[in-house]
């Protein structure tokens, strides 16, 4: 298999709990690499064979992320516990209550993907288990962060205010894009003077 070295993103890592080999189903664990279509492959390069397509983990929605399932053996068929499954996080904005919106302001949550620049607005739940690195969640796979969001007040300073909050982590935490992530709409949920 051969890619230009500008196809590719290589030396990627994975603990588990998000992708399996297409061959075989089986939870993937250790290097992959990513090409410039999507498509992910074991190795830590296309030359670090064997290059096994992989495929995302798809947790059915009766398979909750905070259950932990039994497995059975194929030669005893008897029950055996498998591994805690740990959540991983997923898109869940937090949006200003009624309190909050008299307020002016609102904490929004955010967390990144560890090895990668790929950032996820999380709620209030989900920064709680990653804060406080639950065994519920992949909290040594993700970094999670908070912005104390205004949307209230002057247009102009409001505008400000959010775009400097977000700067400030994208420095301290070298959250390197994060600031892309609003696409310049730093008035988001904006309710006016």
């Amino acid at each position: 298999m051969y890619y230009p070295k500008s196809q590719i993103k290589p030396n990627l890592y994975t603990n588990g709990g998000e992708y399996i080999l297409s061959t075989t189903k089986e939870e993937y664990i250790g290097y992959y690499f990513k090409t410039s279509t999507g498509q992910l492959f074991t190795g830590k390069n296309p030359k670090e064979s064997p290059n096994i397509l992989l495929e995302i983990l798809n947790i059915s929605p009766e398979d909750s992320p905070f259950t932990f399932p039994l497995q059975i053996n194929p030669l005893s068929q008897s029950p055996s516990p498998s591994l805690p499954t740990r959540a991983i996080p997923q898109f869940n904005p937090n949006v200003p209550t009624q309190q909050e919106q008299q307020n002016g302001q609102y904490p929004r949550y955010f967390c990144k993907r560890n090895n990668e620049l790929k950032y996820i607005e999380i709620n209030l739940d989900t920064f709680t288990l990653l804060s406080t690195q639950s065994p519920q969640i992949a909290w040594d796979l993700y970094s999670p962060a908070s912005v104390l969001w205004q949307i209230q007040g002057n247009k102009n300073t409001v505008y400000a205010s959010n775009q400097a909050s977000v700067y400030s982590i994208e420095k301290n935490l070298q959250w390197y894009g994060f600031s892309q992530y609003f696409k310049g709409d730093f008035l988001k949920y904006y309710l006016g003077s």
